[in-house]
């Protein structure tokens, strides 16, 4: 059994003051917090499989498949988003209980090589790189997977409906290495809604080229610099952390 990673929770409520209230010197009150998501463990998957959901096992749901060669052999090889299918981890609002459920439900990202013979073989599997949706403010952060032209792209998005004004969206692309996913490429775009503040990097672990622009989205004008990466050895998926927390100079 694999254990997943889990974020630590927000430790302060949530203040809500009514106008009313502020005026007339009724005391405010914190909001009820969701409870914590509990801990949760993925099953090991099925090494071989002749679909996408034969590597499915009861409690997962298949939530997106790409499809596309990724060795170079020309057959379709696999990259999947799995989904933990628990009710446990539907958290209700203790406040609205009438409203949808709050889904923490993990995710896995999995990877599988087509076989000439047909089928598919397991390579490789990240559990932590899709960030565990456990706030109830906090936007799904995944957004897509795709395969292109040999490489493996996950797209994710972090930004919030309350409690804060910034907003990220993340690109991963991965190649196929010897023995793991490698990252060859990692774009983020950092945006304040308020002020508009831009920040742009774009990385190319092949080249070892870090660019990174800031400006502001009321007009075209940036700044980018250069930093050169440190030699080392290209990340690998499999022992890659939050999406969310990656450092390209740290990784």
């Amino acid at each position: 059994m694999f254990q997943l990673p889990t974020s630590s929770r927000k430790a302060s409520a949530v203040i809500l003051f009514a106008i009313s209230g502020m005026l007339t010197g009724v005391p405010s009150t914190a909001r009820a917090e969701f409870a914590q998501a509990p801990a949760a463990y993925f099953p090991n998957l099925v090494s071989i499989a002749l679909t996408p959901e034969g590597f499915v096992q009861p409690g997962l749901k298949l939530e997106k498949v790409a499809k596309g060669d990724l060795n170079g052999d020309t057959l379709p090889d696999l990259a999947m988003v799995i989904k933990m299918d628990d009710p446990k981890n539907l958290l209700k609002d203790p406040e609205e209980p009438e409203r949808d459920a709050l889904d923490t439900n993990p995710r896995m990202i999995a990877v599988a090589l087509a076989a000439k013979s047909g089928g598919y073989t397991l390579y490789t599997v990240n559990m932590s790189l899709v960030p565990r949706l456990e706030d109830p403010y906090m936007n799904d952060p995944f957004v897509d997977l795709t395969i292109s032209r040999g490489s493996m792209r996950l797209s994710l998005e972090q930004s919030s409906s309350a409690g804060s004004w910034s907003s990220s969206t993340i690109a991963f692309a991965f190649r196929k290495g010897p023995q793991e996913m490698e990252l060859i490429g990692y774009d983020r775009t950092d945006v304040h809604r308020a002020s508009g503040e831009l920040t742009e990097t774009s990385v190319n672990f092949l080249s070892g080229r870090q660019l990174t622009s800031t400006g502001n989205v009321s007009n075209d004008r940036k700044v980018t610099k250069v930093t050169l990466l440190p030699k080392r050895p290209l990340p690998t998926m499999g022992f890659m952390g939050d999406g969310f927390s990656f450092d390209p100079l740290n990784p």
